[in-house]
């Protein structure tokens, strides 16, 4: 396909207002019609800033698949729809090639008396159809002097068969483009066979899709399909089995349903709305979807009779579960920017009712050569989340490491430069379902932390799934460094400082969830100069592909160390709903900050507290929680 970058027109769809006079009227002849459109128009394409004269054609293009079916029948015509009335002369076409239709036209056509809305040309000589023969049928307008780009015509069907809808314009056979990756529409053009070949209880099936238009569904609950289907043959469908083959990698099942009571005519696609179809497979699941019978008989046709759609199946019962998401920053000490980036992150965070459900994690990377003292071993093989970027930067930022459309840089690692932007991104990633929880336990003796990471999926594996990782590190906060570029003062407060991957890997250990509960513990030992106190345990599920933008996180969870018996669960600590790290209020697990305010009742920022007494507000959800604390540095 060409690029429009260096085109002097602009794509630009506009709505056309329809009137009943112009509908084509399904003929009353015995004469089939091969196209992708509705009979009904809906939209035009304009070129900006093209006038006449010129050319302006568009065609659609019929394989041997569909043509078989007509073999020896002769196309005889070719329809198709303009608004507004452009042009001197209209020519109609079919060709082998559209980029050689001087040496392989095989029939054509051409009228001055045409008009706005549908029009139907003759061919001088029909052209036989043969066995194997791939085909373009189209059309030409002549247009003059001045006249503007702007008549070409697509229908309203909600779809587009892909690489079978083209237009072109001004000279050059080879001037052609494929419509369907920006308009979404086909080209009002069909082609009129004549013959006794139409197969009858022949049905193309071209597209498939939930009424929600969501492939998240849970197992067994029936819900409404679309169908978009087309009847190849004279006699009108009033019936047709639709048969489901749900593969996962472990099994496939099969389910069946006959909608009935159908009245499909020949000539023009049809959408049918399809209820009661339920999949009964659990997790990521491929369904083919297969018209087996029409009219109670095989279709003679079945290449175009089977779809298929990846979807993912929530186990029946289970619902989805609290996210908090991972919220990991590219930082440096040797950049000069990182303050301000990272006043503008809190400046977010504080200002979101949900902030406690982000789990901030910087890695420290060495800037134009200057050493950052944060630098870890561990932390070199996340440079891969930049994907494919030629070199890393700072600050970047991962959220849940998905793919975000529309950024510059190639992901999941992101520049991000406005608070509205990372807003919406938060708020977009904050919706994404989770069906996996995670809990935490400390406890420390001594210098030896033990850890252990429990969780409970209530479903067997993750959405788009690849291999499932578990991954734990322990990161501290509230470090005070002189050596941060670009800060003010003596000294710098670092916050989220990754010190040590717990698992075997950075990207975690592998994971089973087939049995849906899982256990893994952890010891290590505390180096000098880390405090106990400000440290977090970080533990998240995620997926692992050999492709960074695959990475996907599923969920994470956070719970601050103590010298004494770590947190067990938050029944058991519902009289300590948060903690006071560094200067920073951190919520426990199941509870959320609901404001922090001096002794003055004014409400300050709860990611950077001075010193001084403060009054924080937390809730479960059910109860809040109101406690007095002291912050000292």
């Amino acid at each position: 396909m060409k690029s429009f970058r260096n085109s002097l027109f602009l794509l630009a769809l506009t709505s056309l207002p329809l009137t009943g006079a112009d509908l084509f009227a399904q003929s009353a002849d015995d004469a089939m019609r091969l196209g992708y459109c509705t009979t009904e128009y809906s939209s035009g394409l304009i070129l900006q800033d093209k006038e006449g004269p010129g050319v302006y054609q568009a065609a659609v293009y019929f394989t041997s698949d569909l043509l078989n079916k007509y073999e020896g029948d002769k196309i005889t015509a070719v329809e198709f729809a303009i608004k507004p009335k452009r042009g001197s002369e209209a020519k109609v076409f079919v060709c082998n090639h559209i980029n050689y239709m001087s040496t392989t036209t095989l029939g054509s056509g051409s009228t001055t008396e045409y008009s706005e809305g549908w029009n139907t040309v003759k061919l001088d000589k029909p052209v036989t159809i043969y066995k194997g023969m791939d085909l373009y049928v189209g059309y030409q307008l002549m247009l003059e002097e001045g006249e503007p780009f702007d008549c070409l015509l697509f229908d309203q069907s909600p779809y587009a068969v892909p690489n079978n809808n083209l237009y072109g314009f001004n000279t050059g056979e080879d001037n052609w483009y494929d419509n369907t990756s920006g308009i979404n529409k086909n080209v009002c053009v069909r082609a009129v066979v004549e013959g006794k070949k139409a197969p009858d209880n022949d049905i193309s099936f071209i597209k498939i899709e939930p009424q929600n238009g969501s492939d998240y569904m849970t197992q067994n609950e029936p819900r409404s399909y679309y169908a978009y289907v087309q009847n190849n043959g004279k006699t009108p469908i009033t019936s047709f089995t639709l048969t489901m083959n749900s593969k996962t990698a472990s099994q496939t099942l099969k389910s069946e349903k006959t909608f009935e009571g159908l009245n499909i005519p020949n000539n023009v696609p049809q959408k049918l709305k399809l209820d009661g179809i339920a999949i009964p497979a659990e997790g990521n699941v491929t369904t083919e979807f297969t018209i087996s019978k029409v009219n109670g008989e095989k279709d003679p046709y079945t290449s175009d009779n089977t779809l298929s759609r990846l979807g993912y199946c929530i186990k029946e019962g289970s619902k989805a579960v609290a996210r908090k998401v991972l919220f990991e920053q590219f930082t440096s000490e040797g950049y000069d920017g990182i303050p301000a980036a990272d006043e503008m992150y809190a400046s977010v965070f504080d200002e979101r009712e949900d902030k406690d459900d982000f789990v901030w994690v910087k890695h420290h990377r060495n800037y134009k050569g200057v050493q950052d003292q944060f630098v870890i071993d561990e932390d070199d093989d996340y440079e891969e989340l930049y994907g494919k970027a030629k070199r890393p930067f700072v600050p970047a930022v991962c959220f849940d490491r998905l793919p975000i459309s529309g950024m510059e840089d190639p992901g999941p690692a992101y520049f991000v430069d406005y608070e509205e932007q990372m807003g919406t991104i938060l708020s977009a990633v904050k919706q994404e379902p989770s069906f996996v929880q995670l809990n935490i336990d400390n406890k420390l003796e001594g210098k030896k932390l033990d850890i252990k990471v429990s969780g409970h999926a209530g479903v067997c594996e993750m959405p788009m799934q690849d291999e499932l990782r578990l991954t734990t590190w322990l990161v501290e906060d509230n470090i005070k460094s002189t050596e941060q570029e670009g800060a003010e003062g003596s000294s710098y407060v670092q916050d989220g400082v990754l010190r040590k991957v717990l698992s075997s890997s950075a990207w975690g250990d592998k994971l089973d969830i087939t049995k849906y509960d899982f256990e893994k513990t952890y010891s290590v030992d505390l180096q000098d100069g880390w405090n106990v106190d400000n440290m977090r345990v970080v533990t998240f599920v995620s997926n692992f592909n050999t492709d960074a933008l695959k990475r996907r996180v599923y969920n994470t969870q956070q719970l601050v160390c103590t010298k004494t018996t770590g947190i067990t669960n938050t029944t058991a600590e519902a009289q300590r709903p948060f903690f006071v790290v560094g200067g920073v209020v951190v919520a426990n697990q199941g509870f959320r900050v609901v404001e922090v305010c001096d002794i003055a009742g004014r409400k300050v920022s709860a990611h950077n507290l001075g010193a001084g007494l403060y009054i924080v507000k937390a809730t479960d959800g059910e109860r809040v929680y109101t406690q007095k604390v002291i912050v000292k540095h």
